[in-house]
Order: structure tokens, then sequence, then C-alpha cells
């Protein structure tokens, strides 16, 4: 197995048709944040990959904890023609296409977290495999789109994040090509990229609800200093959260922490 990232390799496995989206893919042994560098030195359909992070970054600010050689970070620079109207399910799309890239490399049983985490396990047991960081460049007409995934690495590791993780070796209990995981990830995406423009909406919905997590669950929202508590019940058509809270009043939230309830 191919154990360094390689953008021979990655380009290798795309489809044709998949390969002519890509700019360049640029594979470096460190870097401070993938994203950083993508706003600062890529061009439109550029791919950067670091096999360690210094300063990872996720959302809000926190910390990603971007250990060398095992995981994957990487960030794509993208530009749409117009501002899409419905820029705000940008994300989303994103984990959409992350989570059926991972089915496609035989992983099962993992979803999508709203907004932006890669999970797996039960409703009462969420670990989260990766997250998605989304930075706008200049005009919302282009988008660095930042993916953390963990790998490789085992969750026996040593480490200081401060919520239950896995990796896809932990749940398929065999090592990946990182190669081959990273070409997936493209492969969903940027084909999804192609059409988001004039995205079908309530097949959109469809096919977040088939991934959704939190569907139909009872959880706990921090918006701000506020909590609320009620049913999640999937997404609207900006890519809000929806909450039925009481007597089927239901709720939108454009930014909050959302928990399980137990």
């Amino acid at each position: 197995m191919h154990n360094e990232l390689d953008a021979g390799l990655i380009r290798a496995a795309l489809t044709a048709d998949v390969a002519q989206l890509l700019g360049d893919i640029q594979v470096f042994a460190s870097l401070d944040s993938t994203n950083a560098w993508a706003l600062q030195h890529a061009q439109c359909g550029d791919v950067c990959l670091a096999e360690q992070q210094t300063a990872g970054r996720g959302r809000r600010g926190k910390a990603w904890e971007s250990p060398a050689g095992t995981n994957v970070y990487l960030s794509l620079r993208w530009c749409f023609e117009t501002v899409p109207a419905h820029l705000p399910m940008l994300g989303l799309l994103t984990g959409l296409a992350v989570a059926e890239a991972l089915r496609d490399c035989g992983i099962e049983g993992h979803g999508v977290k709203w907004p932006n985490d890669i999970v797996v396990g039960g409703n009462n047991h969420l670990q989260k495999l990766g997250g998605i960081l989304l930075e706008a460049v200049g005009s919302l007409q282009q988008v660095v789109i930042g993916i953390g995934l963990n790998v490789n690495r085992l969750p026996t590791a040593t480490s200081a994040i401060d919520q239950p993780w896995s990796s896809l070796r932990a749940c398929a209990g065999r090592e990946f090509d990182r190669n081959q995981v990273v070409a997936a990830i493209l492969s969903r995406l940027l084909l999804g990229l192609q059409v988001f423009s004039r995205l079908d909406m309530a097949q959109f919905q469809r096919n977040w609800q088939h991934w959704d997590v939190l569907h139909g669950c009872p959880v706990r929202v921090l918006a701000g200093s506020e909590v609320i508590e009620g049913i999640a019940c999937g997404v609207d058509v900006q890519g809000q959260l929806r909450l039925e809270v009481r007597d089927g009043v239901i709720k939108a939230f454009s930014s909050a922490d959302v928990s399980v309830r137990m």
C-alpha cells in the first residue's frame, strides 16, 4: 500500500470527467493550514494537501489536531461563474459528498451531523471522523473548501481532542490508501460542485435525510447564549437546521452547536 500522498496517483485514480475539473494538486510535507495556503496561493480548481498541519483550524476558530502521515488534510479552491442563490447549502453538499465517498471506500455506519461533521456510531455515542471548513475568497464567487478526515490514526493514539472521535481504520479494521480516499472525495465533491448552481432542492433534502444522523432525535441547540431543546427534523432550503420545539412549532438555525440529548 502506498503510504505517502502522491498527486500523480490521486489524479490517475480519477475518471476523465472529474480530472478535467481539477487544476493543480499540490502536496506538502507540512503546512500551517491547507486552507490558509489555498486562500493565499491557489487558483480556481487547485487542490492543496499536507501530510501534516501545524495550525489546522476547525469551525469557529477551534484547533484541528493534524498529526503527520496518517490522515487527510485537503483544501479545494472553487470558483462559481455567479454566486449561487443557495450558497449556504455548500457546506452540507460537501458533507454529503464526503459521506458518499466513504461509502465508496467501504465504510458503513457513518453519516453527517449538521452543520459540518462526518460521524460514525449510534446517536448516543457519535464519534467524529472529520469536519469541513468553508472560507470565502473576497467575493462569494470564490470559496476554499477544507476537509479534515481521520484515516489511519487509531483513537488509542495520544490526543488532546476534546470529543469522541474515530478513524476509517478503526471503523474498518484495516489501513487505507490515503490517495484512494482523496480521489474518492474529489470525485464526489467535484461532480457535486459542477451541478451545484442548478441544485434540485427536493432531491438534496432527501439525500440529506438519508445521511442525517440527527433526524428525528431529541437534541440540544446552543445558539449564542440561548439553549433550545427539541426534535431535529432536517434542513430547510437555506441549509438551516429545523427544530421542532413544541406543539409542532418549528425553529430554524443557521449557526449553532448541536448535541444529542440522552
